[in-house]
């Protein structure tokens, strides 16, 4: 469908939604996308789904001829109402019974995911350039997870679209709000009943931006809702927690044997948040109310796993055995959303804790952390404390550039014969370190030759010491390696500094995205620094025939330097890139000035010396 929504809070496992199956969508046109809620008092609601899209060459109707309706087995029932293509000559060509059929999500087996999402799978017939997919189904909600009704949607621009409505038919008595940018509203009363219609044409398609965030801060938007107030979210799913972070005797017991001897305070939330993080493995249960009910502490530590709900509230039993406060978080992991809406909707899909005492925020599922860091995602993200009578909207605190460094020290040699070899160190904190350590789950001798040539020269290498425990807040990676290729500098072959063995991506891009235009939206932005160091020994008798100037760059959320020497026989290159934005989401004005930054510092990273004896 022309659409991007956030109907329900599907906690802590992957997403499925009403597609074409890998369809081009700029091959069609939806002459008619249609949806007509039927509420009822109590959020329960009846759908009406109509849908009608013409293949406008070849290419789309051989991509488009299935659509993919998916749902929740035990709390919605789906029924098809008409299935056919329709012929350019007006002939309609049902769909047989045969060719709609149910099917599990397809997971790959290393997903631990378990759920009651089912697919209702349409395959239409004798579809051509010229002709249109017609379907409509019934879709009716009948189990609740939470006390009320509520969608975000953002209309998605890169489909052409004659007409798209979604129609909310509710009793007048009944409270819903909702709010609207961009997009057509209109109301229509009918006796005790009230219709809100939102409305969207879409004649010229657009491109998706890549790296943008997400279309539900900026783009055409509406969301609608029966809850109150945020803090009724919250408290709704602070019961839960609460109910699932209770202190029982093997809790009490787990939480004593972990802390040991240990006095201090953060120390011990420090232990406990290891030993979740390192014995409770990820797996998602998500059928019926365990899509937001957690699984209890006690059983979580029976079964030694459980999805993010089940963490936290684990490992809020834990620190409440020993006296320390926490506070179950909603946040929206899996999407680059920085605003909430104006109404309540309950649009996360993630539970991290919160720690008072320390003021600090967790995460329990991420294995690769330190205690107290957080994916590069969540920081600046807005969350929602849920407590039962004390929720509220707050947001994570901001990146530091001080907090997040990585930093590779090359020391090469330049044999009499060409060869080159030498030694690397890799150094990193805060989300960078995480991201090392994931890096670095393998490090074998395959790995590093992949490594090397990845980085454009080929060779052999091993890593000779590997320190990457996540009750560290550094990683530290020493490796040594010899590259296939000989080099002739006394013949005039330019040197390339070699980059070593390593993991960490260059100075450079990783921090801001990719600007090779401008972009038109917001963009997510991380603040950090990358230290580059080349120190390359050459055979005596050689000198540079000109080193590369020494350069300076400077935008309003970045800057670059770098410096070349020469001496005793040492070519010494360092490059240093450091992003100090105010927050996680630039503007485009900011991505005017990174071009060009950007542009610059990839000349730099291509500079070469020429050797003279």
């Amino acid at each position: 469908m022309p659409m991007r929504t956030t109907a329900a809070v599907l906690l802590a496992v992957l997403t499925f939604c009403a597609t074409a199956a890998q369809a081009q969508t700029w091959g069609y046109t939806w002459t008619i996308s249609r949806q007509t809620y039927v509420l009822a008092p109590d959020g329960r609601y009846t759908a009406t789904i109509e849908g009608e899209r013409k293949a406008h060459d070849a290419q789309a109707a051989r991509d488009g001829g299935r659509i993919d309706l998916s749902y929740s087995a035990s709390q919605q029932k789906l029924e098809i109402v008409e299935a056919v293509t329709i012929k350019s000559d007006g002939r309609r060509v049902p769909v047989d019974a045969d060719k709609i059929f149910d099917m599990a999500p397809q997971v790959s087996r290393e997903v631990a995911l378990y759920t009651d999402l089912r697919t209702r799978s349409i395959v239409f017939p004798d579809l051509q350039a010229g002709d249109s997919i017609r379907y409509v189904y019934r879709l009716e909600k009948v189990e609740m997870t939470w006390p009320g009704f509520f969608i975000a949607q953002s209309w998605n621009s890169t489909s052409r679209a004659v007409l798209v409505e979604h129609i909310f038919d509710h009793p007048a008595s009944m409270h819903v709000a909702d709010e609207r940018h961009g997009t057509d509203y209109r109301v229509e009363k009918m006796g005790e009943r009230v219709r809100r219609i939102f409305s969207w044409t879409n004649p010229t398609r657009t491109d998706n931006e890549a790296g943008a965030t997400s279309s539900l801060d900026w783009g055409p938007r509406y969301a609608i809702t029966t809850l109150r107030s945020y803090a009724e979210i919250g408290d709704h799913y602070g019961r839960l927690h609460a109910a699932s972070s209770g202190v029982s005797p093997e809790v009490a017991a787990l939480a004593a044997e972990i802390v040991g001897s240990t006095a201090d305070r953060r120390h011990q939330a420090r232990l406990l948040y290891d030993w979740v993080t390192r014995n409770i493995r990820y797996v998602a249960v998500a059928v019926g109310q365990g899509k937001l009910t957690p699984t209890p502490a006690a059983e979580t530590i029976k079964h030694r796993y459980g999805d993010c709900k089940a963490q936290v509230a684990l490992l809020a039993a834990l620190l409440s055995a020993r006296g320390i406060n926490s506070e179950a978080v909603f946040i929206n992991a899996n999407a680059s959303r920085y605003t909430l809406s104006e109404v309540p909707v309950g649009g996360f899909n993630h539970v991290i804790l919160y720690l008072p005492e320390f003021g600090l925020y967790v995460d329990s599922t991420w294995q690769n952390a330190s205690f107290g860091v957080l994916p590069w995602g969540h920081y600046d993200a807005p969350v929602l404390h849920a407590v039962d009578g004390k929720s509220r909207v707050a947001r994570i605190p901001t990146e530091k550039a001080g907090d997040n460094v990585g930093e590779v020290h090359v020391e090469a040699t330049v044999s009499a014969d060409g060869k080159v070899s030498g030694l690397t160190r890799e150094i990193a904190r805060g989300v960078m370190a995480a991201d090392l350590r994931s890096y670095a789950s393998d490090t074998s001798g395959a790995k590093a030759a992949s490594q090397l040539r990845h980085f454009g020269s080929p060779g052999t290498g091993k890593w000779l010491t590997v320190k990457k425990n996540p009750a560290s807040p550094s990683v530290e990676l020493m490796g040594e390696f010899e590259l296939s290729d000989p080099i002739d500098l006394a013949g005039g072959e330019a040197l390339f500094p070699p980059l070593g063995l390593r993991f960490g991506v260059r100075p450079g891009s990783f921090l801001v995205g990719v600007h090779d235009a401008p972009r038109k939206h917001p963009f997510p932005c991380h603040a950090g620094r990358q230290i580059e160091t080349i120190e390359v020994n050459l055979p005596e008798g050689l000198k540079p025939s000109r080193l590369p100037a020494d350069r300076s760059w400077k935008a309003s959320i970045a800057e670059y330097q770098s410096s070349y020497r020469f001496s005793e026989g040492t070519l010494r290159v360092r490059r240093e890139f450091v992003t100090t934005p105010e927050g996680q989401v630039c503007r485009p004005e900011h991505s005017r000035e990174l071009v060009g930054l950007l542009s610059n510092i990839r000349r730099d990273l291509r500079s070469v010396v020429v050797f003279d004896k």
